[in-house]
C-alpha cells in the first residue's frame, strides 16, 4: 500500500511539473508574442515619423527654390520672354535659369520617388505634377531638358519629361505661345492646355504608376457627389501648389525687407 501511494506522489508530482514546465513554455511564447507587436507597432510608428519628417524637409526645399525664383526673378522672365532690357550678361541669367530648374527637377525625382513607396498621398503628389507641367510650359526648359539636363536624372524621371516634352511638340505645334505679355504666362492657346494638362497626367500616372493621378484631371460628367470628390481633391492639390510659390514669395520679401534690399538679385548684373 505504502508503494502504491509513492507511486502515485511521484506520478502526481511529474504531472505537476510538467504542467509548471507547460504553463512557462506558454508564457514565454505569449511574452515573446507581446514583445513582437509591441516592438513592430513602434517600428510603425518610427518609420510613420521618418516619412512625415523626410516629406516636411521635401515640403521645405521646395519653399527655398520658389525663394529662389523669386530672388532671380529678372533672369526667370529673361527665360520666359527672351527679352533682356537691362543687356544682363546673358550667361549669368542662363546659369540662373539653369539652377532654378536644377533644383526643380531634384525636387520632382524625389517626389516621384516619395509616391512609389507611398510615403506620399495621391492628392498631395498631384499638386507636384501640377509644378512639372508649369515647368514644361516654358520653351526654355523644353529645349534644355534635351541639351542639359535630361541626362542628370533617373530613367523614371527622364520617362516623365521625355513624354511631356513630346507632348509639346506633337500635340501643341503651332498653338503655343511662350511670351506670358500674351496668356499673363507661357503655355497654349484656349482650351489645347486644358488637353495637354490631361494627356500630361496619363502619362505620368502610367510611368509612376498611379491610377488616380491618371484620371486627376478627367472632367466629370454629372454634379454627383463623385463629382463634387474629383472637384474637390483637384481644388486641394492646386491650393498644396499655390501655397508653396506664396510661402517662398513671402521669405524673400522678408528677408529683403530686413536686410533693406528692394532690388531682386540678378537685376543690377553688369553686362
Amino acid at each position: 500500500m505504502s508503494e502504491l501511494l509513492a507511486e502515485t506522489r511521484t506520478l502526481f508530482g511529474s504531472l505537476d511539473t510538467a504542467i509548471n514546465a507547460i504553463n512557462l513554455l506558454i508564457a514565454l511564447i505569449a511574452g515573446g508574442f507581446s514583445y513582437l507587436f509591441v516592438s513592430l507597432r513602434a517600428a510603425r510608428q518610427a518609420l510613420r515619423v521618418e516619412r512625415s519628417q523626410a516629406y516636411m524637409d521635401l515640403e521645405i526645399a521646395s519653399i527655398d527654390t520658389f525663394r529662389y525664383r523669386a530672388e532671380y526673378a529678372y533672369a526667370i522672365h529673361w527665360s520666359l520672354t527672351d527679352k533682356n532690357p537691362k543687356r544682363t550678361n546673358e550667361s549669368i541669367l542662363k546659369e540662373q535659369v539653369d539652377q532654378y530648374f536644377y533644383q526643380c527637377l531634384n525636387l520632382f525625382e524625389v517626389a516621384s520617388r516619395f509616391r512609389k513607396s507611398h510615403i506620399i498621398s495621391a492628392e498631395v503628389y498631384a499638386s507636384w505634377v501640377a509644378w512639372f507641367f508649369e515647368v514644361l510650359e516654358v520653351k526654355y526648359f523644353r529645349d534644355q531638358w534635351v541639351s542639359e539636363y535630361r541626362d542628370n536624372y533617373t530613367q523614371e524621371l527622364q520617362s516623365i519629361f521625355d513624354g511631356g516634352v513630346n507632348l509639346w511638340n506633337n500635340l501643341a505645334g503651332d498653338h503655343v505661345v511662350d511670351d506670358p505679355d500674351v496668356l499673363g504666362r507661357p503655355g497654349v492657346e484656349g482650351d489645347l492646355t486644358d488637353a495637354l494638362r490631361k494627356e500630361f497626367y496619363k502619362h505620368v500616372g502610367w510611368v509612376v504608376p498611379c491610377s488616380v493621378i491618371a484620371t486627376w484631371v478627367e472632367k466629370p460628367r454629372s454634379r454627383s457627389a463623385l463629382a463634387a470628390i474629383l472637384a474637390w481633391r483637384a481644388d486641394l492639390a492646386l491650393w498644396i501648389y499655390r501655397k508653396r510659390h506664396q510661402l517662398g514669395q513671402s521669405f524673400h520679401a522678408q528677408n529683403a525687407a530686413e536686410s533693406g534690399d528692394i532690388n531682386v538679385k540678378g537685376q543690377n548684373v553688369d553686362a
